[in-house]
């Protein structure tokens, strides 16, 4: 949408610049497989077209390897998203999505005043830290972090 308004409004040019100096950008290189997909947020704030996509760019590059980064794949693989609403997205979850292994995750909570954080490095066990807040001598808050639990 926004390349064909940029080309409208450029009159002979071609190009209103909306997207920026077109003639500064390389031609994409279609030549051999990608050396790292690097997916960065799919489908959590945008179309949930995106997670049902990282599927058909593995299949499409089998070897090309798949970071992706905050990727909600805890709703994905959790039926978050019912499948009565979202068929395509749920038949990648089975077959593509939940062969994945999450490296990082940080999910913070709070309930009655608790604060913490459900908190796993892979491949540690997965943790449960609160947040103890006291008032110093000074009145200042004091935060300490207390490991409640691990979970293997």
């Amino acid at each position: 949408l926004m390349s064909g308004l940029s080309k409208l409004m450029g009159g002979e040019d071609g190009d209103a610049g909306l997207l920026g100096d077109q003639n500064a950008l390389d031609d994409l290189d279609t030549v051999g497989d990608a050396n790292l997909w690097l997916v960065i947020q799919p489908g959590n704030g945008g179309p949930v077209e995106d997670w049902v996509n990282c599927e058909k760019m593995a299949l499409a590059s089998p070897r090309t390897p798949m970071v992706v980064i905050n990727g909600a794949l805890d709703k994905v693989k959790g039926g978050f998203y019912p499948k009565v609403f979202f068929p395509k997205l749920a038949a990648t979850v089975d077959r593509f999505w939940k062969k994945f292994e999450c490296t990082f995750y940080l999910k913070p909570f709070s309930d009655k005043g608790v604060y913490g954080w459900l908190y796993r490095v892979y491949p540690e066990p997965w943790q449960v830290v609160w947040e103890n807040v006291t008032p110093d001598k000074n009145g200042n808050a004091e935060v300490e972090y207390v490991l409640v639990d691990v979970l293997d």
